[in-house]
């Protein structure tokens, strides 16, 4: 079985194999969002073709104390993501 520090990221808003291995350092990538993930060159090189959407993990939800807490943290994602591809 293939441990997670070598499987391959995928692209947080269209799903497509980035290239990327979790253990490939952020600073030597292009297109990773710090605090949200990977993105593919495509959705990277083309910010104006990308509806911004990306997945909350389960433990995410749990982890945050309330909803209010919960809403800022993804529209702070959200944000973050939205920064980077203009």
């Amino acid at each position: 079985m293939q441990n997670k520090k070598d499987s391959i990221e995928y692209c947080i808003l269209c799903g497509v194999d980035t290239g990327y291995k979790f253990s490939d350092h952020i600073d030597f990538r292009n297109g990773y969002v710090e605090g949200a993930g990977q993105l593919c060159r495509s959705c990277y090189n083309n910010p104006q073709d990308v509806d911004v959407s990306f997945k909350v993990t389960e433990n995410f939800i749990k982890t945050n104390s309330n909803d209010q807490d919960l809403g800022e943290k993804i529209r702070r994602i959200y944000w973050k993501i939205k920064e980077k591809l203009s």
